[in-house]
């Protein structure tokens, strides 16, 4: 995976600042929604430091002693801040929460907020490629998807970006015999944990739905799509009813 990618013009300009600001003496704090690129943000100002977790506030006391420039993530988890000896210390702490302004004050000479992800479009399309990349590094695949035909889950900002290409580049291997080797499994699963007296009843939607999700999807039309399933209307109606979906 690169470093921090920036194309939209408002993250070039934090990109810049950091890089500036690699040789200056100040700590620089960086705020944003979690997933959005803080702590690679903060590995691109202290390039060799260690990280360290506000979570566990022993393990960034520790990491003090032993080190004069860290990257602390979750620095609004601190417990007990004025426990720490961050006199003579270069640091560089990432948060989701709000910190007291006293505390920002006193710490950190410099703020930097990452923007969530939808509000930098123009950042995807390279974070996604870098993202596809590893994906197929990490899972063996020497395949592609179409990453202009994904439906980019932003919920999480990076974190949900990344889950919806790796589940994508997988779902895209995924044979016949795999889905059903699948399904098996998992209605085996069930059957023997006794949690329905008819399997076929309980478990049929588990092909009418993607089916009928599928056939939305494709004909964008009730009447042609109960044509392609072979059923009629308002057999399809019906379906659609008792499985909850909308077209």
């Amino acid at each position: 995976m690169k470093g921090f990618l920036a194309n939209e013009d408002s993250t070039r300009e934090i990109a810049k600042t950091a890089i500036l600001v690699r040789t200056l003496a100040i700590n620089v704090l960086i705020t944003g929604e979690r997933g959005v690129g803080k702590t690679t943000l903060a590995k691109e100002i202290l390039q060799s430091a260690a990280v360290a977790d506000g979570e566990n506030e022993d393990e960034v006391e520790q990491m003090l002693e032993r080190s004069d420039s860290l990257i602390i993530e979750n620095f609004d988890r601190l417990a007990k801040i004025d426990r720490l000896e961050l006199e003579g210390k270069r640091i560089v702490a990432t948060a989701c929460g709000a910190i007291d302004q006293g505390v920002i004050d006193r710490y950190f000479g410099l703020t930097l907020r990452l923007p969530p992800l939808r509000e930098r479009p123009g950042d995807i399309p390279e974070l996604a490629q870098a993202f596809l990349e590893e994906a197929k590094a990490i899972l063996m695949l020497d395949h592609d998807i179409d990453l202009e035909a994904l439906e980019a889950d932003l919920s999480d900002n990076a974190h949900s970006l990344r889950r919806a290409i790796y589940s994508a580049l997988l779902f895209d291997a995924i044979s016949e015999k795999d889905l059903l080797t699948i399904m098996q499994r998992f209605l085996l699963a069930r059957m023997r944990k006794g949690e329905s007296l008819n399997i076929y009843r309980d478990y049929i939607y588990l092909y009418d739905k993607p089916v009928i999700l599928a056939g939305f999807n494709e004909y964008r039309s009730q009447l042609k799509l109960a044509n392609a399933l072979g059923i009629n209307r308002n057999t399809l109606r019906k379906k659609i009813n008792e499985l909850g979906l909308e077209s």
